[in-house]
């Protein structure tokens, strides 16, 4: 459960950066890159959000193993000459990373630790239902209520239904399983719908019902995490930036003037019905269509090299997070360095055997006994004497001695019975014994 708590804070630590990064250098990205790259570079923290970061860190993981395969491993005398070097305090490489090793140095110092875990775990499924359940109960009602008084539009599109509904504030598409194109019920020009069902069908032709929806899902995982909302929120943006850069692609500028008008006219109708709907969410505020509007007038195509330029970008972001990953799971694995009294930081064999160990201070403790092997009973050494026997093999002398401290003589008369002579595996390798001698008291 450990494990699982710490790659889920892992995952939203890694995410969450990614995202850092990406805010931070949109100032520069929104001079060079459209806003079709903003959209769907948006899923790459999402990726790390949902498993990319353990993803990354096994494939970095690999690629390093492959490179060190040829390193010489050093012997256990070299290591021992070493070791009188070496600070032991100073043990693991936390100090790579020293925020996320303190961290995790801190709450392993945590009493009661597992009942923290347990409880943060209950607290973690809570909150993804709770958040599940609200996120649906709005859904389901919302639909309900934009489709209570629908009717189905006179337009021809073969590929999708288009519903009018007096409730609807502004265009939108609704429906994961079975999607449709709700229209406000407003007077609209052939041009003016024309445009509106070409930004509804690059929703759908996207599918980004379905980008939306992975979105809930890391969301709902990482409920506790701020910058998750923020990252949900500002890809909506981008969802609806990118639809209008496709439609007005090919547009000349009065066109695309005009698009803008359309655009305004379907904020006004969703302003001036605001209190009759009374869901605000789904009106665009007056910043983001600010946005939208400066965004179409500078929509051009773009070039070859700026199109290789942002999947290096792309690529880029992914390194990054596969090297947050790897620096955040590299905290969280590294041994702690406050041990239990009596704890081990190192323990060394040497080539005879012997063990020797050193405590967080770099005091030598000593090696607990080894458990003393179990005591056969008579029932087993004489099933054992009579295995090797029928296969021929010399019998251990310890099974004779064994036996004789035992008392059990006799037991032994019975199993060499016809023999005057048998071969016993001793220390000294294998040697042959009178039966009568052996049998003697």
């Amino acid at each position: 459960m450990m494990e699982l708590l710490l790659s889920l804070f892992i995952a939203s630590f890694v995410g969450s950066v990614i995202w850092i990064v990406q805010s931070s250098i949109r100032p520069i990205t929104q001079k060079f890159f459209s806003q079709t790259w903003h959209y769907y570079t948006s899923l790459i923290p999402v990726f790390f959000l949902l498993g990319g970061t353990e993803i990354m860190v096994r494939v970095i993981s690999f690629f390093r193993s492959a490179l060190s395969s040829n390193s010489v491993t050093m012997n256990s005398e070299s290591i021992v000459n070493q070791i009188a070097h070496v600070p032991l305090v100073e043990h693991t490489t936390t100090g790579n990373s020293p925020f996320m090793g303190r961290l995790i140095d801190f709450l392993l110092q945590i009493g009661n630790i597992y009942a923290l875990v347990v409880i943060s775990l209950v607290i973690w499924i809570a909150g993804i239902i709770v958040f599940l359940a609200v996120n649906a109960k709005n859904y389901w009602a919302f639909k309900r209520f934009i489709l209570e008084k629908s009717q189905v539009a006179n337009i021809d599109i073969n590929s999708v239904k288009v519903l009018i509904s007096p409730n609807a504030m502004t265009p939108m598409v609704i429906g994961f399983l079975n999607p449709v194109i709700v229209m406000p019920d407003t007077p609209l020009g052939k041009k003016e719908m024309a445009m509106i069902l070409s930004h509804e069908l690059i929703h759908l032709k996207r599918r980004d019902l379905l980008v939306k929806f992975i979105f809930l899902l890391a969301n709902s995982i990482h409920w506790f995490n701020p910058l998750v909302y923020s990252l949900s929120k500002q890809t909506n943006i981008y969802c609806e930036l990118s639809c209008d850069e496709k439609v007005v692609q090919e547009m000349d500028v009065e066109s695309r003037r005009f698009y803008g008008e359309t655009l305004l006219s379907m904020l006004e109708y969703g302003v001036m019905r605001k209190n009759v709907i009374g869901v605000n969410s789904l009106c665009h505020s007056k910043e983001d269509m600010k946005r939208r509007l400066g965004n179409l007038m500078s929509v051009k195509k773009t070039k070859k090299s700026m199109v290789m330029l942002s999947l290096v970008a792309s690529i880029a972001l992914v390194g990054s997070g596969g090297l947050a990953a790897n620096y955040a799971s590299a905290a969280a694995s590294t041994t702690p360095k406050y041990l239990q009294e009596g704890g081990r930081n190192i323990t060394l064999e040497m080539s005879d055997g012997t063990t020797i160990s050193w405590d967080k201070e770099g005091n030598i403790i000593p090696t607990p006994p080894r458990q003393a092997p179990r005591e056969m009973t008579t029932d087993e050494i004489v099933e054992r004497v009579r295995m090797h026997m029928e296969k021929g093999l010399s019998v251990p002398e310890g099974y004779v001695t064994d036996l004789k401290s035992k008392g059990e003589t006799d037991v032994l008369a019975a199993l060499f019975d016809g023999l005057t002579k048998i071969d016993l595996f001793t220390q000294d390798g294998v040697a042959t014994f009178n039966v009568a001698d052996l049998l003697k008291p």
